[in-house]
């Protein structure tokens, strides 16, 4: 590359449309400021020094987030931060010429830029008038510094015209700003920080489907409501509902393992911020993405606002759940509400009251029971448990441990059952430590 090529870089730069806001992400205003140095007819030393310095300074803060490389930096700009241009891709459709185009031409010249060689920068800042001698003392960026792994949907190939699809199917499935970025969030309440209320979650449970060890009729059941959102028929909302520790939240964040890369996210949004329901279904409505509004170990007595709330979005208020959107809530209580026994006491209204409560329940659309599993299905699980951890302790020497376990915590679960096993884990990796050194 000659000063000529990098004039014609500039150009194409000062002519980006579809993707102008790139050129505001720290890491790249400083590359493109250290390639107007190298074109001056006169820039002295100091100033091209300083110039390359900030583009090597911004390097090290893209290293220090985790992140390696200009050109991934500036793909994450493309695709995560929210534009116009994302906006109207992700809302499907015939794009008009001139956008795709404009998309082709600043995908193609991003590229360019974060391209260039570290070396060939220097080069250029000799040829500028930078001395040889301090030349020599100015460190050389490594290109691409793999420190974590990308986000699997991106693809350094999408900086180029030919990348254009890529970069239009990205923003039909995942749209754009939070839930392109994040797959996960959680309602905190609106505030400067976060106009829509929605905090987003980087890192949710790594909990899988294939992790779950039984109750397969109804994961299956829930699986396959999911599956008709993602396909954009329509879908139910369910309670997953039944005895503590059975898997009913895991089995709920688990769908996001499998079915991220399709579209789904999931908000969860906690009982106490029930009554922000209409505002984030009006907020989910505008993005492409398909929802879980995760609501959690729900129970509130039929009073509170937030059972109001609940009951509004489940029966349908004048304004219709979004088609994109499923809610998703998990109790210990089939009937969710608490009853208090003097109810029962009024023999007039008994049966009106009960209806009532009952009534919360009924307005999902699929009910899903998890129920403790028999002693036999318990052992079971904890069999399975053991050999996924490649514990070979033959059980027979474990059963009596294992049974003992759950009369300490007075129930039998999938949850008391990993707590067993991981216990066991535990003293099999202390017995190995122990073992290894006596033999030293």
């Amino acid at each position: 590359m000659d000063i000529q090529d990098l004039k014609t870089l500039l150009l194409d730069l000062n002519c980006m449309t579809a993707f102008r806001h790139v050129m505001d992400n720290p890491a790249i205003r400083a590359l493109v400021d250290l390639c107007v140095a190298c074109v001056q007819d006169r820039m002295d030393e100091e100033s091209l020094t300083e110039a390359y310095c900030r583009v090597y300074q911004a390097w090290l803060q893209i290293l220090s987030e985790g992140r390696g490389g200009f050109a991934r930096e500036a793909l994450q700009a493309v695709l995560f931060e929210d534009s116009a241009t994302a906006r109207i891709c992700s809302k499907g459709g015939v794009l008009p010429y001139s956008l795709l185009n404009g998309m082709g031409h600043d995908l193609e010249t991003i590229g360019q830029l974060t391209s260039i060689e570290p070396a060939m920068f220097l080069l250029l800042c000799e040829r500028a008038g930078m001395p040889g001698h301090t030349a020599v003392r100015l460190p050389v960026w490594e290109p691409t510094v793999g420190i974590n792994l990308p986000d699997e949907r991106m693809d350094e190939k999408m900086l180029s015209r030919e990348g254009v699809s890529k970069v239009v199917s990205f923003f039909e499935t995942h749209g754009t700003g939070l839930f392109a970025k994040y797959p996960a969030a959680t309602y905190v309440g609106v505030d400067e920080s976060h106009p829509m209320g929605l905090r987003g979650v980087s890192e949710p449970d790594p909990v899988c489907l294939d992790d779950l060890i039984q109750y397969e009729e109804q994961r299956g059941a829930l699986i396959d409501n999911t599956k008709r959102l993602l396909a954009g028929k329509r879908a139910g909302n369910v309670l997953l509902y039944g005895d503590k520790g059975t898997g009913k939240s895991a089995t709920v964040k688990a769908l996001l393992g499998s079915f991220f890369k399709e579209g789904l996210r999931i908000v969860e949004v906690t009982p106490q911020h029930l009554t922000h329901l209409q505002e984030i279904f009006a907020a989910l409505r505008e993005f492409p993405c398909k929802f879980i509004v995760f609501v959690d170990d729900l129970a509130f007595n039929d009073s509170c606002p937030e059972y109001t709330a609940l009951k509004t979005v489940l029966e349908g208020g004048l304004e219709a759940r979004p088609s994109n959107v499923v809610v998703y809530a998990t109790s210990n209580r089939r009937n969710i509400v608490r009853q208090r026994f003097s109810e029962r006491q009024d023999d007039v209204n008994e049966r009106d009251t009960l209806e009532e409560k009952f009534s919360l329940a009924d307005r999902f659309d699929f009910r899903l029971t998890f129920l403790a599993p028999s002693q036999e299905e318990y052992e079971e699980i904890c069999q399975e448990m053991l050999a996924r951890r490649g514990i070979e302790i033959p059980w027979e020497s474990l059963k009596e441990q294992a049974r003992g376990w759950t009369v300490q915590r007075a129930g039998r679960s999938p949850r008391i059952a990993r707590q067993f096993v991981d216990m066991i884990a535990g003293e099999a990796e202390t017995d190995c430590g122990e073992k290894a050194e006596t033999e030293e």
